[in-house]
């Protein structure tokens, strides 16, 4: 239960560890994603440590090709992903590789959400044969959503394509589009946010859909009425807690946080970020206090999160590489 004591606590916390990050990494990176990266930490409930992260972030470097996107500022991103991921991070990043060029065999882009789409496989399917099966079934069901909505399914797909492989492909397809169909009749916008939404919502059982719809519109209703401004880059923090519990029950606990980070000085110009890291820790922790939710289930939605999270900050990367060649 997150209290305002404890979200005063998270909020204070939050923003000495987002400073230590800052002095530890090169100038020029994006504050967003500097404050997507300790969310990652604060939502696996680890402390930030800079030595440890810099040295992993060095080692991935030193282990990366000329024109590997681990050279750039996206590395931080993922050396985030395998520290707050894995027991062992540095065994993590040789799967993570081993992974990358099984999909690059595979057919996927040499992209930023392509080593996500590794991490992705390897935290959810065991080594081996099957990892092999998930990535081909990944692929086709990319091309499937490509043929679908060719101008919003792009390579930031990539991660939650793993996850929809391993579900029931019988009706897959047709339960995205219903989802989009659904929830693009209002309040949500259509769009590449709206599909990712409907992607996070397939994760759900196929007779819970029209359930999960009328939950998920009110979740925007209640962040609408409680003041808050939902933007797209919110809509699959919407579909997570749409997957954990109703608005009725965590809406309470995720204003105060969202409150006590927006009270934060560095959040003074990311509001937005503010509502969406305090779900993604809400989200975290209700998964890890539900002992009756499944494993596979709380693996899917640590999977869902560090999707979410990394795809916003290779976003976020990606833009800023391009403003800075523009720029040249």
């Amino acid at each position: 239960m997150v209290d305002r004591e404890k979200a005063k606590q998270l909020a204070s916390e939050f923003a000495v560890e987002y400073e230590q990050l800052v002095n530890a990494v090169s100038w020029g990176v994006d504050k967003r994603q500097l404050l997507s990266i300790i969310a990652q930490y604060a939502a696996a409930g680890r402390s930030f440590s800079a030595k440890e992260f810099l040295q992993l972030s060095d080692h991935l470097k030193a282990n990366s090709g000329w024109f590997s996107g681990l050279k750039g500022s996206f590395n931080y991103s993922v050396t985030a992903l395998l520290i707050t991921g894995f027991d062992d991070p540095y065994k993590g990043f040789e799967d993570m590789q081993k992974s990358y060029q099984l999909l690059i065999e595979t057919g996927f882009r040499k992209t930023m959400f392509t080593y996500i789409a590794a991490i992705t496989l390897i935290a959810t399917v065991e080594a081996g044969e099957e990892r092999k099966k998930v990535a081909v079934q990944a692929k086709e069901i990319y091309e499937k959503m490509k043929k679908h909505h060719y101008f919003l399914t792009s390579h930031d797909d990539y991660p939650l394509s793993i996850l929809l492989a391993q579900q029931d492909q019988s009706e897959l397809i047709e339960k995205i589009e219903s989802y989009y169909t659904e929830l693009s009749k209002g309040p949500f916008r259509k769009g590449n946010d709206l599909q990712l939404l409907s992607h996070i919502l397939a994760q759900s059982a196929s007779h819970a859909r029209e359930r999960s719809v009328e939950r998920a519109i009110r979740w925007f209703e209640a962040f609408h009425s409680s003041g808050l401004k939902v933007k797209g880059l919110h809509y699959p923090l919407i579909g997570l807690l749409v997957l954990i519990d109703s608005p009725e029950n965590l809406m309470g606990e995720l204003l105060v946080l969202t409150e006590a980070f927006n009270q934060e000085k560095l959040f003074k110009w990311y509001k937005d970020m503010g509502l969406l890291i305090a779900g993604q820790i809400i989200v975290r922790q209700k998964t890890t206090e539900d002992t009756a939710a499944s494993t596979s289930f709380a693996v899917s939605i640590e999977a869902l999160l560090q999707a979410q999270q990394a795809a916003m900050t290779a976003a976020i990367s990606a833009g800023a590489a391009a403003a800075a060649a523009s720029a040249e």
